[in-house]
């Protein structure tokens, strides 16, 4: 509650403070343009968890248990209203009372942002968008995805800005923020006895993206980006550090000194000793695409090389584990309008030996990386669900791999191949599909008996009917089959009403 408070009132600041700057748009505009909307789900599904697609790349407001149902409420403006102008701001209040949820009730959003020309600030729980995938197509990002709860930030974005001398040809953007998770008392509910869980953890996030390119000479963009982040800060209960053998408490720092070694990627945590890494849980990405910027149908390739700390932060090991895909905007047809094909392969993380550095051996190998695990913090997770790609299986499916209650990730070794079609029959209907097949050998530290294989399937149908204003009504159907989670078969029912709150 306190967090919708604080919203409140910086959009009302926010609000008034634009109101003066713009001489094209005032409040009366900006209430006018503010969208409501209501909601209701339901899941029922008849295995241990609800099949995959209907519970992931949805902010975490999904459940992965096999009968769920929430009810939401939002307000919000879009900023992209006011492209066309130099003063922008945007504002959201989203929140869900939900039955079998990790919450009872769910706060999805609540910020307001602000930009000029090219510079904004975000305040506050925001659902950001993936850089280069379509969230309606896409298996999720190796570090940055859609799956999980958004999580509090202050945000500094720089939009695309041409490099000067280059006319056009030479773009790039960046942005910042420093956050804080809300999980805590979740995980300290959640976990285990004896069982490592935090609280209070800051968190991190930066990108610097280069794109090169101008669609008004030549249809094609080539857009090259580096995205870090890390959780950093707050306190480790029953954490078992190297050298500790019995549950120990580690308070780990916040002051500005910890805020600059998480921008910079410097420091160490106090269970290093004489080996002394990053601190924090670091990891990020390389991201590429290729874009074809055609006027009757648009493609992409893309690519991106996920690492943990500094182990793959070079090529030095190769170029083994990433993601890479296709997709394809179709000319107006009456059967698929979107296509993509991701291939997702996490298994090499640097190899398989590993040791750093010490008076005996002189040289060090950073093998076994461990995605999204840390020795210290609870994982790459809110709320046990991860925040990077779901195929990498997240702590709430633990008890499918017998390690009930752990904020540990037991499956991160993962092939897949993902294919997602869209399409739009008519002004009223739109569809979707989407098929992985996935082969999981576990961790390296705790390998799984065999190699797995899982599918995880969903096609899915929205209904806006004319008849009605601002209606409309999604049905999925979900299906996994497999050893990894099991089998289970489910549908999901979603109504939603949309108001614009005009005069």
């Amino acid at each position: 509650m306190k967090y919708i408070l604080l919203t409140i009132i910086l959009a009302l600041a926010g609000l008034r403070g634009y109101a003066k700057a713009s001489d094209s748009i005032r409040t009366h505009d900006l209430i006018s343009s503010t969208v409501a909307s209501i909601e209701t789900s339901v899941t029922a599904a008849s295995g241990s968890f609800a099949p995959l697609w209907l519970t992931s790349n949805r902010y975490g407001l999904a459940s992965v248990e096999p009968s769920s149902n929430y009810e939401r409420a939002a307000l919000g403006r879009d900023i992209h209203l006011d492209d066309a102008q130099r003063w922008g701001v945007g504002y959201a209040v989203d929140v869900a009372v939900a039955l079998s949820h990790t919450r009872r009730f769910v706060l999805n959003q609540a910020y307001v942002e602000g930009r000029y020309r090219k510079l904004g600030i975000t305040l506050g729980a925001k659902q950001q968008p993936m850089e280069t995938k379509n969230l309606e197509l896409t298996s999720g990002g190796l570090s940055l995805g859609a799956n999980a709860r958004a999580i509090p930030q202050a945000r500094l974005d720089i939009d695309w800005f041409g490099i000067p001398g280059t006319h056009g040809w030479w773009q790039w953007k960046l942005y910042g923020s420093y956050g804080i998770t809300t999980d805590g008392r979740w995980q300290a509910s959640w976990a285990g006895a004896g069982e490592r869980y935090t609280r209070h953890v800051l968190y991190h996030e930066k990108a610097l993206y280069w794109r090169f390119g101008r669609t008004d000479v030549l249809p094609l963009t080539y857009e090259f980006g580096l995205q870090m982040a890390s959780q950093f800060g707050g306190t480790t209960y029953n954490g078992r550090g190297r050298g500790y053998n019995t549950p120990t408490t580690f308070h780990h720092p916040t002051g500005l000194r910890a805020f600059w070694n998480a921008l910079t990627c410097q420091g160490s945590d106090q269970t290093d000793g004489l080996q002394p890494n990053t601190a924090g849980n670091t990891l990020g990405s390389y991201i590429m695409e290729l874009r074809y910027h055609g006027t009757r149908w648009q493609a992409s390739a893309y690519f991106e090389r996920f690492f943990e700390d500094q182990s793959m932060l070079t090529v030095q090991y190769g170029i083994r584990d990433m993601l890479i895909g296709a997709a394809a905007t179709l000319p107006n047809n009456r059967i698929v309008t979107k296509a993509a094909l991701e291939f997702v392969t996490t298994t090499n993380q640097s190899g398989a030996v590993y040791h750093d550095r010490s008076p005996n051996i002189h040289d060090k190998m950073n093998g076994r990386d461990d995605y999204y695990n840390h020795n210290l913090y609870a994982g790459w997770q809110h709320y046990g669900l991860t925040l990077g790609n779901p195929l990498l299986t997240s702590p709430l499916y633990n008890e499918a791999l017998g390690r009930s209650h752990t904020l540990r990730f037991y499956n991160n070794r993962v092939k897949a191949w993902h294919i997602a079609f869209a399409g739009d029959p008519s002004v009223e209907w739109h569809w979707r599909a989407l098929l992985t097949l996935t082969r999981n050998w576990g961790t390296y530290s705790q390998p799984l008996p065999d190699c797995l294989r899982q599918t995880y399937a969903l096609a899915e149908a929205t209904y806006k009917p004319r008849w009605t204003q601002g209606w409309q009504a999604t049905l999925g159907i979900g299906l996994d089959h497999g050893k990894l989670l099991g089998n289970s078969v489910g549908g999901q029912l979603t109504v939603t009403k949309r108001i614009n709150l005009k005069n």
